[in-house]
């Protein structure tokens, strides 16, 4: 037959089957990407935490992208006392990202034993108790000619002795050796500091002196009487005197005896008497210090007492 007639101005097109296996190629390509992604991209794996710290476990988990949700607790004799025993979900797990992972840490062994702090500065003593998993309970001191001052005696419970975790054990401190406080009143401050610090005490001078049968300037009072125990270092505080208070001389001219002796001991005096020979009668004739005038607290008025 004759040759179809060519259409002037048509163009001939390009075959589509070329381009329709690239699209293909493509759309197949791009499903596996978006498959990938959903089904890993968007997953990690929990991290290997065991035997951990709970501080490096939780890095390592947020460091992987997911949550550390409430931390729980349990007793264990493989892991140590505060690290990681178990895991959820399990390490290797695929999580989606910001999912949550439980942690949970050892408490220890169910019973554990106390240990021997005998000679263990306290701090040391309370950290070896927080080790075994057991609470530093109550502190008392003692004085000790065996134990340095600050070391541990005992505890309580005694050591050996077999209980639960965070039990609480009470402990027993050196004060050191006990040392017997010098008597230093009436001394002057120099001296009674230079004795006291030999002696392994504190002084302390109190801000304010007072009224006293002592001289002005010497030590009226000590916080820590004679012979009182103190551990060595503790503080003894001096009280300065003024000097006695300047007090009224009571007027006992004429009294008898025993009223004017009350009346002046009330008054804060000491008493002598006088007496005449041959002594007969019971009446205050004189004293040595006019009444109504003062004199120190603590001084002596002589009473001459009536004869014939």
């Amino acid at each position: 037959p004759p040759p179809a007639p060519t259409v002037p101005g048509a163009r001939r097109l390009p075959p589509r089957g070329p381009l329709l296996v690239i699209a293909a190629v493509l759309l197949v390509l791009g499903l596996g990407a978006g498959v990938w992604y959903i089904n890993s991209g968007q997953f990690t794996r929990v991290p290997a935490v065991l035997g951990q710290t709970e501080a490096a476990a939780t890095k390592r988990i947020t460091d992987a992208g997911l949550d550390v949700g409430t931390t729980r607790r349990a007793f264990s004799d493989v892991y140590e006392r505060g690290t990681v025993m178990a895991v959820d979900p399990a390490p290797g797990e695929r999580l989606r990202g910001n999912d949550t992972v439980v942690l949970t840490l050892s408490r220890g062994p169910e019973i554990v034993k106390v240990p021997n702090l005998r000679n263990k500065p306290l701090a040391e003593a309370r950290k070896a108790l927080e080790e075994e998993g057991l609470a530093p309970g109550v502190v008392t001191r003692e004085f000790s000619d065996s134990v340095a001052k600050g070391a541990v005696i005992g505890s309580d419970p005694e050591p050996g002795t077999e209980r639960a975790p965070d039990s609480a054990v009470a402990l027993v401190v050196s004060k050191g050796a006990p040392i017997d406080v010098p008597d230093v009143t009436g001394e002057t401050v120099a001296d009674a500091t230079a004795a006291l610090q030999e002696a392994g005490l504190t002084v302390r001078v109190a801000p304010e002196r007072v009224d006293s049968p002592e001289d002005a300037g010497a030590v009226a009072a000590q916080s820590l009487p004679e012979g009182s125990r103190a551990a060595e270092g503790d503080t003894v505080t001096l009280t300065v005197s003024k000097g006695p208070a300047l007090v009224e001389v009571p007027d006992v001219t004429g009294e008898t005896t025993a009223d004017a002796r009350t009346a002046l001991e009330d008054a804060g005096f000491e008493v002598k008497l006088k007496k005449s020979f041959p002594y007969l009668g019971d009446t205050v004739a004189s004293q040595s210090v006019e009444g109504g005038s003062t004199a120190p607290e603590g001084s002596t008025v002589i009473l001459t007492i009536k004869g014939l």
